[in-house]
């Protein structure tokens, strides 16, 4: 049996990892890496007609978004997932396909291709073991977002597992992840925050509900820029805790979103009767340019996509609140290099139309990760305990700080290879 790491190695984003074994190639992810003027793809994926199966661990573009350019050059085997997974993905691969278009990134595939991967979708159910040609497998409840899913699998009598994008800790809006296993060969974990601790889960909570009241009594607005998958509803749940005399918004993708979160039957969503009251009772949603702009002429609190300041309706809000210093705009989420949220956290400018804004209002950011830290993935480790482990999906640093204390344990054969390494199991 042989691994071949496409993407996601040493490095964040487009996931894909190629299993060999028994003249049967499959395919765990197949995401995209954002960067400066587009997008990067799974490295060195050779005759793509010839995989066997291809199996989706979250809905993420990092872990999803390569599944159109795949369809373009004549992927024909089936794609599995949960079935949330798939509504999901559904929603997050046209949005970034209109994007792309509205942005001229010229994507590599068509309108046609998202078709096909709609059609190339198979759902399974959690902890249930499916056959498939000369492969075992079953998903495990991930933690990372609604729908995530660790992947089980077993071929030539070994077991591998891969957590794609894993939480330990159960969230506002998900339940932590399933690490009862036994006999595991392989695992494959990433380790995203393998070189740092979060803070404590309850402690930032407290914090950020206190900063979004005290706004409120000084009379501002909350902006909550928000990732419309897991980190919106997150929020909602949130404020639920508290009585605010202002309105509360929601504004972007993350309607769409949430309105399928509360409509699903999945295992492992948390507080779904929580967020089904908030999103029917106590938000606002912004249904058009015209209600946006009446709606930001009022006191309220503002939870609005995208969570980066990169696009999206968050950016019609920053034209109207950047200015007044009574007013706050609270990061939810981690803030990529060059994007105009990590300008805003540290250096207190952002681009508005083009043009560089000193920003005069209150800024703070929140660590909410959907990310087990580095202590959680030591403890998965210690639980699993497998023979072999894998790292990849995260920067170097975190990578080789996971690897040294792995190593310094003596119990397991342990791996952290770049882009096209090989393994051999």
């Amino acid at each position: 049996m042989k691994l071949i790491f496409h993407g996601a190695a040493r490095e964040v984003g487009r996931s894909c990892i190629e299993i060999q074994t028994q003249g049967d190639r499959y395919l765990l992810d197949a995401g995209i890496k954002f960067k400066e003027g587009g997008f990067e793809y799974p490295e060195k994926v050779i005759n793509v007609p010839d995989i066997d199966g291809l199996i989706i661990s979250h809905a993420h573009l990092d872990h999803s978004g390569a599944l159109p350019l795949f369809e373009h050059y004549n992927i024909i085997c089936p794609v599995f997932c949960t079935r949330l997974t798939y509504e999901l993905t559904k929603i997050l691969l046209k949005d970034s396909y209109k994007i792309e278009r509205i942005r001229n990134l010229h994507p590599a595939y068509g309108k046609v291709d998202l078709k096909k991967v709609d059609k190339s979708m198979r759902l399974v159910k959690y902890d249930t073991e499916y056959n498939h040609r000369k492969m075992k497998f079953m998903l495990r409840n991930a933690g990372h977002v609604p729908g995530s899913s660790m992947i089980l699998l077993e071929a030539e009598g070994k077991k591998i597992l891969y957590t794609g994008d894993i939480k330990l800790k159960t969230t506002e809006v998900v339940k932590g992840a399933f690490t009862d296993y036994s006999d595991i060969d392989v695992l494959i974990i990433e380790s995203t925050y393998g070189n740092r601790d979060l803070p404590d889960r309850q402690e930032t909570r407290k914090r950020f509900l206190d900063k979004v009241e005290e706004t409120v009594k000084k009379g501002g607005s909350a902006l909550i820029p928000v990732f419309s998958l897991g980190r919106a509803q997150d929020v909602l749940v949130m404020l639920h805790e508290k009585k605010f005399n202002v309105p509360i918004y929601m504004d972007g993708m993350c309607k769409k979103i949430t309105n399928k979160l509360i409509g699903s039957n999945d295992p492992y969503v948390n507080n779904k009767e929580i967020l089904e009251e908030m999103y029917d009772k106590r938000v606002e949603r912004i249904g058009s340019e015209r209600h946006r702009k009446r709606a930001m002429q009022r006191q309220g609190i503002f939870v609005v996509t995208s969570g980066m300041l990169q696009g999206g309706p968050v950016l019609a809000y920053l034209k109207y609140m950047w200015h007044e210093s009574k007013n706050a705009i609270l990061l939810t989420g981690y803030q990529c290099k060059r994007t105009n949220g990590r300008h805003l956290l540290e250096e207190g400018f952002i681009y508005i139309d083009g043009w560089r804004t000193e920003v005069k209002c209150f800024v703070d950011k929140f660590d909410f990760s959907g990310h087990a830290d580095k202590n959680d993935l030591m403890e998965i480790i210690r639980r699993v305990n497998p023979k072999k482990i894998i790292f990849q999906h995260g920067d170097e640093e975190a990578v080789d700080e996971m690897k040294k204390w792995a190593e310094q344990q003596g119990k397991w054969i342990v791996y952290a290879p770049a882009i096209g390494d090989e393994i051999e199991i």
